[in-house]
């Protein structure tokens, strides 16, 4: 019986820290404290039609010339990248002309062979 109890206590533990777990992940409470919007509350249209996740992003540099933008980012999952800062080429580079450095942003991304792409970037509310 001690066995049994023992057992269904060690269960219920995993089960409530897997909870917490995956309660964390949804709420965007990552490694580096960049939160990742709800995927299905904040989107952007693609060119195809399809919708695509917005994510949060802190802006670190701008590179109109070369069309780039740097961003400290949180997990995006829909091109399966871990939280990070990087380079990322933009779709329309016009829409540098308006964002600096320090700037918070939500934005879309695609892969495009083995190139990351701003497919969309807004002004954060």
């Amino acid at each position: 019986m001690q066995k049994i109890l023992t057992g269904s206590l060690f269960l219920a533990f995993l089960v409530n820290t897997g909870a917490f777990a995956a309660e964390q992940h949804d709420h965007g409470m990552g490694n580096d404290g960049m939160s990742q919007m709800n995927p299905e509350s904040m989107k952007a249209m693609h060119d195809d039609g399809q919708t695509m996740p917005l994510s949060d992003g802190v802006v670190k540099k701008v590179d109109v010339q070369n069309g780039k933008i740097t961003l400290a980012h949180g997990e995006i999952a829909n091109v399966k990248m871990p939280a990070m800062t990087m380079s990322y080429r933009i779709k329309q580079a016009q829409q540098l002309k308006s964002i600096h450095a320090g700037d918070k942003v939500r934005f879309a991304m695609d892969r495009v062979n083995d190139d990351y792409i701003v497919t969309h970037i807004e002004m954060a509310k």
